[in-house]
C-alpha cells in the first residue's frame, strides 16, 4: 500500500509541475551547448556567465509555464469513437442541403431540439487520461433554414 502511495504522489507532483521540470531540463541542454560553444570561441567571465544562465532558465520556466499544460492536456485527451464519427461528419459537411428526414434516417432521432430549426446529437467525449480522467462531452447540433434544410453542423461542448 506504501508503494502505490509512493507513486500516487509521484504521478500527482509530475502532473502539476511538468512544464517546469521540462523547462529546467531544456535550461540545462542550453547552457550546456552555450558552455560548449563559449569554451571553443570566448574567455571566461563568471559574472557575465551567471546572468546569462539565469535568464535562459527564467525564459525557459516561462515558455514551458505557459505552453506546457495546454500542450500535455492536448497529447493526453482521446476521444471516443462517437467523437470521431460526429467530428469526421461534421468537418466533411456531408448534412448539408439535407432534409430533416434524411438527418434522422442517417443520424437516428435527435437527442433535443431547440424549436424547430435545431437538432441535438450526442457528439461522444473526449477523457483525459493523464489528468485524472476528466471527460469532456459534446453535441453535434444541426442547424435547419426555413425549407427544414441542413444550413449548417457544429460541435458544441456540453457544459
Amino acid at each position: 500500500m506504501l508503494v502505490l502511495d509512493i507513486f500516487l504522489y509521484i504521478w500527482i507532483f509530475g502532473i502539476i509541475f511538468l512544464p517546469y521540470i521540462i523547462s529546467i531540463i531544456l535550461g540545462a541542454i542550453i547552457i550546456i551547448i552555450i558552455g560548449l560553444i563559449r569554451k571553443k570561441i570566448i574567455k571566461k567571465d563568471n559574472k557575465f556567465t551567471v546572468v546569462i544562465y539565469a535568464i535562459i532558465i527564467i525564459f525557459c520556466i516561462v515558455v514551458s509555464k505557459n505552453l506546457g499544460y495546454s500542450v500535455t492536456k492536448y497529447l493526453s485527451a482521446k476521444p471516443d469513437r462517437v467523437y470521431t464519427e460526429m467530428k469526421e461528419i461534421n468537418d466533411s459537411k456531408r448534412l448539408i442541403g439535407l432534409s430533416k428526414e434524411q438527418v434522422i434516417q442517417l443520424l437516428g432521432k435527435p437527442r433535443g431540439k431547440e424549436e424547430k430549426d435545431v437538432y441535438y446529437y450526442d457528439a461522444g467525449k473526449i477523457t483525459d487520461y493523464l489528468f485524472f480522467g476528466e471527460r469532456d462531452f459534446y453535441e453535434l447540433r444541426i442547424i435547419f433554414d426555413k425549407n427544414d434544410k441542413v444550413k449548417d453542423t457544429l460541435i458544441k461542448e456540453v457544459v
